[in-house]
C-alpha cells in the first residue's frame, strides 16, 4: 500500500466516525475483498516457466563451460549435469503445485539418482 491508500483510507475512516458523533447509528464500511486464495493456476503456471527458463540457462551455460574445457573427464560431467537436472526437477514439481502424493514417488526416485549419481566412486584401477 502506498501513503496515498493509507491516507484515503484514513480520510473515509475518519468521515464515518464524524458520523457516528453526529447521532447517526449504523455506518456502512466497504473492506477490500481479497482473493480467495494466494495460488493461482496462473500463477503456478508463471513460476514454473520462470523455473524450467532458468534450468534451460544453468544448462547451457553448463554446456558452455564443458566445451570450452574439453579435457574434462566425462563422469564428472554426468555429475554435473545430472546434479543440475534433478535439482530443477524436484523444484518444478514443487512449483507446479502437484499434491505430497503425486510427488513422494518422483522425490524418492529423484532422491535415488542423485545418490547413485554422487555416490559412485571414479576410481581406476592400475594395472
Amino acid at each position: 500500500m502506498t501513503r496515498e491508500e493509507i491516507k484515503k483510507q484514513l480520510a473515509v475512516v475518519d468521515q464515518q466516525l464524524g458520523a457516528l458523533d453526529k447521532g447517526q447509528t449504523t455506518v456502512q464500511i466497504q473492506v477490500p475483498s481479497l482473493p480467495s486464495t494466494w495460488w493461482t493456476a496462473q500463477n503456478a503456471m508463471t513460476i514454473s516457466t520462470v523455473v524450467l527458463g532458468f534450468a534451460l540457462v544453468v544448462l547451457c551455460l553448463l554446456t558452455y563451460l564443458v566445451v570450452k574445457k574439453p579435457s574434462s573427464d566425462g563422469e564428472m560431467i554426468l555429475r554435473v549435469f545430472g546434479t543440475v537436472i534433478i535439482i530443477f526437477g524436484a523444484l518444478f514439481l514443487v512449483v507446479a503445485g502437484y499434491s505430497d502424493n503425486q510427488m513422494a514417488p518422483v522425490m524418492g526416485l529423484l532422491g535415488t539418482i542423485a545418490g547413485y549419481l554422487l555416490g559412485r566412486t571414479g576410481v581406476k584401477e592400475k594395472d
